[in-house]
């Protein structure tokens, strides 16, 4: 019984840290866990109205764990396919045309030939990379040569990045939003008479070691939020990267609120990315986009030597004429 209620204190405490507005790693990171908080309170409410005597106490701890479940769910749930899509699926009889492959390489990775052969199999038309730095620029040569398009800030920091591109370049901009060691990059390109701006972001990481707070992280995510909202209405925008974040928490939640943005994985799934050395997973690869889009398919790609999955990304985009 004295177990029962150790872990009923931890799941209500966990449950309840993420809604606070403090900015610590520990507290923040709590909302990593809603599925397992959620599966947690689960067990617990069982075991308490079915496998114990019942006691006073048991009068105060039922209804909160209730209402936690129901707080946890409520994040949970729209990521499953019981819930509304926010990206319509492509229509039958429509080709996706659109490929988008995102892949945090992990920087101490040396299976470069690895990534090669699989971005040269996916043959998407946009691939952002993350952690690349000199070694893996290098040895990402071939790469280079297929897409004969790209934007690239090497660094050895773990916050190096590459985007390529099948589509020319209209215009390019690497920018320090809100910490000189972490870069983003945007670019505009045109894609069916449209214009199609797509940014790759890699925030700080929020873990000791990295930082002890989600700051940057969230002002990162302001920042580009406020820049998406003031683009032109007739711009079709999609941003990806390793976000360091899960997408029902608060400041993923406040980015697509401030931005417009849609999340295709909403009535689908949450394709957990990180990490591939662990069953307990975490969906940190991200991507949000304009309504306009259509989804055909996303694929969390095998497991190649990184601590994240490659993750893909199909869509179809309606002709402006249309």
């Amino acid at each position: 019984m004295i177990l029962l209620y150790i872990f009923s204190l931890l799941a209500i405490v966990g449950t309840l840290l993420p809604l606070s507005d403090r900015k610590h790693w520990i507290i923040r990171g709590q909302s990593y866990f809603r599925f397992w908080y959620a599966l947690l309170h689960i067990i617990l409410i069982v075991s308490f109205i079915f496998f114990t005597p019942f006691v006073l106490v048991h009068m105060v701890i039922l209804p909160v764990q209730i209402c936690l479940l129901i707080l946890c769910l409520r994040d949970i749930i729209p990521f499953t396919k019981f819930y509304p899509k926010e990206i319509k699926s492509t229509p039958l009889g429509k080709i996706a045309d659109l490929h988008i492959m995102v892949f945090n390489v992990y920087q101490n990775n040396n299976q470069y030939q690895k990534l090669i052969d699989l971005a040269l199999k996916e043959d998407p038309d946009f691939l952002l990379l993350l952690e690349t730095d000199h070694n893996w620029d290098q040895a990402l040569q071939p790469i280079h040569d297929h897409f004969g398009h790209s934007v690239k800030e090497i660094k050895s920091n773990t916050y190096g990045m590459i985007l390529f591109s099948k589509l020319p370049i209209l215009k390019e901009k690497v920018a320090y939003r809100t910490d000189d060691d972490i870069p983003s990059i945007s670019i505009l390109t045109e894609y069916k008479n449209r214009s199609l701006r797509i940014i790759g972001l890699h925030p700080l990481a929020p873990i000791p070691g990295e930082s002890l707070s989600t700051k940057q992280k969230d002002k990162e995510f302001k920042n580009v939020a406020k820049d998406i909202a003031k683009k032109e209405s007739e711009e079709v925008v999609i941003v990806i990267g390793d976000l360091n974040d899960v997408v029902w928490s608060k400041a993923s939640k406040a980015f697509k609120k401030t931005s417009g943005l849609k999340d295709p994985r909403i009535g689908r799934g949450t394709y957990s990315t990180f990490p591939t050395y662990f069953p307990i997973r975490f969906p940190l690869d991200h991507i949000f986009c304009s309504e306009e889009l259509q989804l055909s398919e996303i694929r969390r790609l095998p497991n190649i030597g990184s601590d994240h999955y490659p993750i893909t990304f199909t869509f179809y985009l309606p002709s402006i004429e249309q």
